[in-house]
């Protein structure tokens, strides 16, 4: 266990970009300190719970640490992890989570703690992310039945397969435009028209 690791309450949870935020911590001093991590399972959702804390002069690991500018932000100490903290378990990289029932400056557990219900880490994928995911996978389900109908129109010669075939042409290539490209091609279905047995109906 480092000398100068205390617990602290994140009180504040800033993005600095994709990878960086900035927490305000309560460890028990006069003033509140700033930390800077890119910890996975630190986000939003950790506002509120308290973490195990180096501050400027811990030791840790063979490394003093220091108070210093991360992604232009002014750091004043570090989050730890389990390895960090001597612990024979835990994931190493994300920030070791204390129970609610260790008081803020103390120091952590020296193994450990089984944390309280509701304590669970941040996930490392948000529900944003997710449902973007999905998303995307619906719009590529919904162009491969545009797909299917425009080839059955033109298996029966059907006025509508020009503008099914605009509208499955192109593979959708990143995350930025494949909603456009969804909504292109589920109107171009609604003009071509799908039949209850999902076939298009030429107009």
């Amino acid at each position: 266990m480092p000398e100068g690791a205390v617990v602290g309450l994140v009180k504040t949870c800033t993005d600095i970009n994709d990878k960086l935020k900035a927490l305000t911590l309560d460890i028990g001093q006069d003033e509140d300190v700033t930390i800077v991590t890119n910890a996975p399972n630190v986000g939003s959702r950790t506002v509120g719970k308290k973490l195990a804390v180096a501050t400027v002069g811990t030791e840790v690991e063979g490394v003093i640490v220091s108070k210093r500018s991360i992604g232009g932000t002014m750091s004043e100490g570090m989050l730890l992890d389990s390895t960090g903290l001597g612990w024979g378990s835990g994931a190493s990289g994300n920030a070791a989570l204390m129970p609610d029932s260790v008081e803020i400056g103390a120091s952590p557990p020296v193994t450990k703690p089984r944390l309280d219900a509701g304590a669970a880490s941040e996930p490392t994928t948000s529900s944003a992310a997710t449902d973007k995911k999905k998303a995307k996978e619906e719009a590529k389900a919904a162009a491969k039945a545009a797909r299917e109908a425009r080839k059955e129109m033109k298996s029966k010669g059907g006025k509508g397969g020009a503008e099914a075939e605009s509208a499955v042409s192109a593979e959708v290539d990143d995350d930025t435009n494949f909603l456009l490209y969804f909504s292109l091609a589920m109107s171009r279905v609604a003009k071509v028209g799908v039949g209850s047995n999902g076939l298009a109906n030429g107009t």
